[in-house]
């Protein structure tokens, strides 16, 4: 984390998305270190919003993304990788830094029209971090009943699997 901190944020965030974009197009799961560089890249928000927009291999504007609001339907065995690449390195980090990778994977279930299992990786990351601002803004959000903007669209809602997952 001082390694990201010290550089210039667009360094930081072009190697922070070329780490993830290789963990995305890979068939195996990475390695320790690996999974250690993601986890730090989460810590700092500019760095995870960018990240968690970058899952759905969607190309449109971030907060579209985000919300779910996108023309082009996201790539939904993308979205499942990922989802495994966030819970191998929650399992190879520490509480402290565990929240945003939660919080990750609270959006993606969001995503998938999964807003209780949302919520509770929400509240996962919540008790690991009771101030952590994202987590909390999205578990109000998800509360609220505002559904995934692609979920109201059968050519752009997720479909459960069998996807043609890595």
């Amino acid at each position: 984390m001082e390694t990201i901190r010290t550089q210039p944020i667009d360094s930081a965030l072009q190697q922070g998305r070329k780490l993830w974009s290789n963990m995305l197009d890979s068939r195996t799961f990475p390695n320790d270190d690996d999974c250690h560089a993601l986890v730090a890249n989460l810590q700092f928000p500019a760095i995870r919003d960018r990240l968690i927009a970058d899952i759905p291999g969607v190309d449109e504007p971030m907060q579209q993304i985000l919300f779910a609001q996108t023309e082009a339907a996201p790539r939904w065995s993308r979205i499942e990788w990922a989802q495994q690449l966030l819970l191998h390195a929650y399992t190879r980090t520490s509480p402290e830094h565990s929240a945003p990778v939660l919080t990750a994977i609270g959006y993606i279930n969001w995503w998938e029209g999964k807003g209780s299992k949302a919520h509770q990786f929400l509240q996962l990351a919540l008790d690991t971090d009771p101030a952590y601002r994202l987590a909390r803004l999205s578990d109000q959000m998800i509360g609220s009943g505002l559904i995934a903007g692609w979920n109201m669209n059968k050519n752009t809602a997720y479909k459960t699997l069998p996807f043609d997952l890595p």
